[in-house]
């Protein structure tokens, strides 16, 4: 899977904008004091990427046959076989935290390291 966008995004202030614009942002509105803002991208979008995600999930499932009519499957799921740590998402407002994941805790936005899951399926 490709990884995400990494995008640039400034919070530009009408203050910064106002002197190359000559005149304040259409959202001031005539205000005497204006803190609207205007996001500029300082990087054209779908340009640059984080590295692909590679992620291998693998099952393994044995069929045992039990009296006439009953069987049981027996399975053993692996997530995230090679442990990877791909990135999910990142922050794309440019400042001190540009480019770091973004999640709750910063957990949410890398892959879940490998995990592994019994099941089993009684038919009879």
């Amino acid at each position: 899977v490709a990884g995400p966008a990494i995008d640039a995004n400034y919070r530009a202030t009408n203050s910064e904008i106002a002197p190359s614009l000559g005149r304040d942002l259409a959202a001031c509105r005539g205000a005497a004091v204006c803190r609207a803002t205007a996001t500029v991208p300082l990087v054209a979008p779908q340009t640059l990427f984080e590295d692909r995600r590679t992620q291998i999930d693998l099952r393994l499932s044995k069929i045992f046959a039990l009296g006439p009519t009953g069987r049981l499957r027996a399975n053993l799921d692996v997530y995230n076989l090679l442990n990877a740590s791909s990135v999910l998402s990142v922050n794309s407002a440019f400042g001190s935290r540009w480019q770091f994941p973004i999640g709750r805790g910063g957990s949410e936005a890398i892959l879940w390291g490998r995990m592994i899951q019994l099941g089993g399926e009684l038919s009879f």
